[in-house]
């Protein structure tokens, strides 16, 4: 690899991490009741959206510490009749396969601490049936990139999916930067639309 290109990614990645930290410290120093609240008022913004009342096939995450809660986002589909599906991660490929998830004691706590669906108790997703992908990540720009949490496995999983497949990420406002970019690599895949406790961000 060129010096120079080596030296760019490396401080790329530099940036991230910075903006991981700062961001991860305003999440965790939100109390309780302000993370209900406006994790309600950001479901509540996706539920009443047309993409999402159309959607059937519904790619999701079991949120984790102080994300956007999507724990009732998951049940309010499968009371609306919607097929919804979890990630499971193999770190040694860092890849992820969607399982169909119809009860969370399909669950097992895995990789990172996350849920993740057991694959014996479910059935894998075949991507042409998706719809919707709500994607995490810890911060966003208004042209629709994320920064994860560094694994680069959504990235991957994004970069397979049929061009129909509308990728909407959930974010509290603090988590948006509003007068710069988040730094890219040129693997990483824009968001469709992002929803948070003010506004809701649709990139065109």
């Amino acid at each position: 690899m060129d010096a120079r290109v080596r030296h760019g990614n490396d401080d790329i990645q530099r940036r991230k991490q910075t903006l991981r930290r700062r961001i991860s410290a305003l999440r965790s120093a939100m109390t309780d009741e302000e993370w209900q609240k406006k994790s309600g008022i950001i479901r509540n913004r996706l539920l009443s959206c047309e993409r999402w009342q159309q959607s059937r096939h519904i790619a999701l995450y079991y949120s984790k510490d102080k994300e956007v809660d999507t724990k009732e986002l998951i049940q309010q589909g499968w009371q609306e009749g919607k097929s919804i599906y979890l990630p499971k991660s193999y770190p040694q490929k860092k890849t992820m396969t969607f399982y169909r998830l119809t009860s969370f004691d399909q669950l097992e706590v895995a990789y990172y601490g996350l849920h993740e669906p057991i694959p014996g108790k479910s059935a894998p997703l075949s991507v042409e049936d998706l719809e919707l992908v709500i994607v995490p990540g810890l911060v966003f720009d208004r042209s629709g990139y994320r920064i994860g949490y560094g694994g680069g496995f959504y990235d991957r999983f994004l970069a397979t999916l049929p061009h129909y497949v509308h990728k909407v990420s959930l974010a509290f406002q603090f988590q948006v930067l509003q007068n710069e970019a988040v730094p890219r690599d040129v693997f990483d895949v824009a968001m469709d639309r992002i929803f948070t406790e003010k506004e809701d961000i649709v990139i065109v």
